[in-house]
């Protein structure tokens, strides 16, 4: 990831500052971090290597689970979830410090955000673990996303970065010359799987219904004038192996979109696993992200669609690379000062 360079001539005071500042943003000694993620779908450990610019992973696995369908159902957690969540925790901690990290970072999405006990959850892990979970907000979410980019995009001209999660979709508007605004929505597959409860595969009214309640929940969405958009995570990626061609342009057009519903409609989610190298659990998720992708293309008109790999977890090792223990509250800065 590259970084703006400094501007040259003469600085004032103030203007020297903030080339300091952004020096110190800019520079990073090596160093190996980890970060757990508890999200809708699956409990997610990346450890890997960062000067704060580059990042190379040295594991990056996860461990199903089945958080969102449960607070979508229940409003909870519940102690036997909350165990299974801190036996992938401790484990994922152990092999954060063989692998060389020095601590490991736990973040929450949208389970958390939503769960009535989530004040329970949190005090199981810290009183067992001795972790402190870190439960992040919508606009966090969103600035670690772009944050956690591995390929540099295009920033002269406005452009779209989102993410689907299971729970919640996470959109960032970044506009040459403008502070980043970040926007969570509270869809997301799983969670829209579980409020329409389709067929495998959906029958048409079911598509209607998927169709509809993602084009709402994005209407308070502007349509704005960017022309890209970037996407990351699970849902996007797993889009792509629909039609394998994406996968080495991870450019995706119209026609592209279109055979993505047709497989979708036409298979059901043991065959598209059987055929694609998608886990049938993951496979049975892919109609609901589908609508909701096809929802963000329309609300937002934008016409050039991409796929990038990395996100939050991405971005918070580079956000601990970059801002030390203040990270959180330099995520605004953090994100201002890529290129």
């Amino acid at each position: 990831m590259k970084r703006r360079p400094l501007a040259s001539g003469a600085r004032t005071p103030s203007a020297a500052r903030g080339a300091a500042r952004e020096h110190n943003v800019n520079a990073a000694p090596t160093r190996i971090g980890a970060v757990a993620d508890i999200g809708s779908n699956s409990i997610h450990l990346l450890v890997a290597v960062t000067d704060g610019r580059r990042l190379g992973s040295l594991t990056d696995e996860s461990i199903p689970s089945e958080l969102g369908r449960l607070v979508e159902r229940r409003e909870e957690i519940g102690g036997r979830a909350t165990s299974g969540v801190i036996e992938a925790l401790e484990r994922f901690h152990s092999r954060a410090l063989k692998l060389g990290a020095g601590s490991l970072t736990v973040v929450a999405t949208e389970p958390l955000r939503r769960a009535k006990d989530r004040s329970n959850v949190v005090k199981e892990i810290r009183g067992r673990l001795g972790l402190e979970p870190i439960v992040l907000e919508h606009e966090e979410e969103g600035l670690l996303t772009v944050l956690g980019l591995i390929h540099p995009h295009d920033r002269s001209t406005p452009i779209i970065v989102g993410d689907i999660g299971g729970g919640s979709t996470e959109i960032v508007r970044l506009t040459p010359g403008r502070s980043p605004v970040a926007q969570g929505f509270s869809i997301g597959s799983a969670r829209l799987m579980a409020r329409v409860n389709y067929a495998d595969p959906p029958k048409l009214r079911e598509w209607r219904a998927l169709r509809d309640h993602a084009q709402t929940a994005f209407s308070a969405l502007p349509s704005g004038d960017a022309t890209q958009l970037v996407l990351v995570g699970g849902t996007a990626t797993r889009l792509l192996k629909l039609v394998p061609e994406t996968l080495l342009s991870h450019a995706v057009r119209p026609t592209d979109l279109r055979l993505m519903g047709e497989r979708l409609a036409s298979l059901s989610s043991a065959e598209i696993s059987g055929a694609f190298a998608i886990s049938e659990r993951r496979a049975r998720l892919l109609p609901a992200g589908l609508a909701i992708l096809e929802a963000l293309l329309q609300q937002t008109g934008v016409t050039d669609l991409r796929v990038d790999r990395g996100g939050i977890r991405e971005g918070v090792i580079v956000a601990e690379a970059l801002g030390g223990s203040e990270w959180r509250a330099a995520l605004g800065e953090l994100v201002r000062a890529q290129r």
